[in-house]
């Protein structure tokens, strides 16, 4: 049975990812900070017959890291096929440089970019090793351009498309690629929190809040992604179709990005 570790599955795009995995076969390893939320997802991939194991950590700690990566090969018998850096944080929004501290930049550099590097430090030798492997590290269109008031963020998703290549020109003689996704929004929980604030501000229902949103963003085929969008390119990579694509930004943001 393929295994594949993935990061931030305790909600979101990377419990989609998870679950999504998990129903194609992979033995996965739910890795992330809130138990409570990554039994939940194991809860949801128990329910249609995958198989899962929790691994909660601070992605941020060095130490706790390693420990968990360590825990996770030895449960796996040192086998790794899919890693999937799914964990993030959008960090203050609308903050021009001037006013975001350096403590909220650093935040957001050390769980988007750093986080990853740690993952990716321990796991991509046993890749190179066994001479297969598949790194999918989930970035975002804000690392694909710039954008006032995002600065944290979107550095620290450009960083990531960097990490990602030259990962993926250390590893690719052996057989192992490293590619990155870049996503537009997505209708998870935290941004129909958002909308429903904005909702609230402007006086308006949360559906016409979201067409405001939607169309303020201007994706060509004017609709916003689902997680489900997201965890379908995952599996693409991690499959056959995946073997000769490395060192890629794949964007899927409905057309923003053109």
């Amino acid at each position: 049975m393929p295994v594949a570790f993935v990061t931030g599955a305790s909600s979101g795009t990377g419990r989609e990812i998870a679950e999504q995995l998990a129903q194609a076969g992979y033995l996965v390893a739910l890795a992330g900070r809130k138990l409570d939320e990554l039994d939940r997802t194991a809860t949801h991939i128990a329910a249609k017959g995958g198989e899962s194991r929790i691994f909660a950590f601070d992605i941020r700690d060095e130490i706790a890291t390693a420990e968990a990566i360590d825990a996770f090969l030895v449960w796996s018998g040192r086998r790794i096929d899919v890693l999937v850096n799914a964990a993030a944080i959008p960090g203050p929004v609308e903050v021009p440089i001037g006013k975001l501290s350096l403590a909220e930049f650093d935040a957001m550099l050390d769980t988007n970019l750093r986080g990853p590097f740690l993952t990716m430090s321990h796991l991509l030798p046993v890749m190179i090793g066994q001479k297969h492997g598949r790194v999918i590290n989930i970035g975002g269109n804000h690392g694909m351009r710039g954008r006032a008031g995002r600065v944290g963020y979107s550095s620290s998703k450009w960083g990531l498309r960097g990490l990602t290549r030259c990962a993926a020109l250390e590893a690719g003689s052996a057989g192992v690629t490293v590619n990155y996704i870049a996503p537009g929004p997505i209708a998870v929980e935290r941004m129909k929190r958002n909308w429903a604030e904005r909702a609230r501000r402007d006086g308006i229902d949360d559906a016409t809040a979201v067409r405001r949103y939607t169309a303020e963003m201007g994706p060509a085929l004017g609709q916003l992604n689902e997680p489900a969008d997201i965890a379908a390119m995952v599996l693409f990579l991690a499959g056959e179709g995946g073997r000769n694509i490395t060192g890629q930004e794949l964007v899927i943001d409905g057309g923003i990005v053109v």
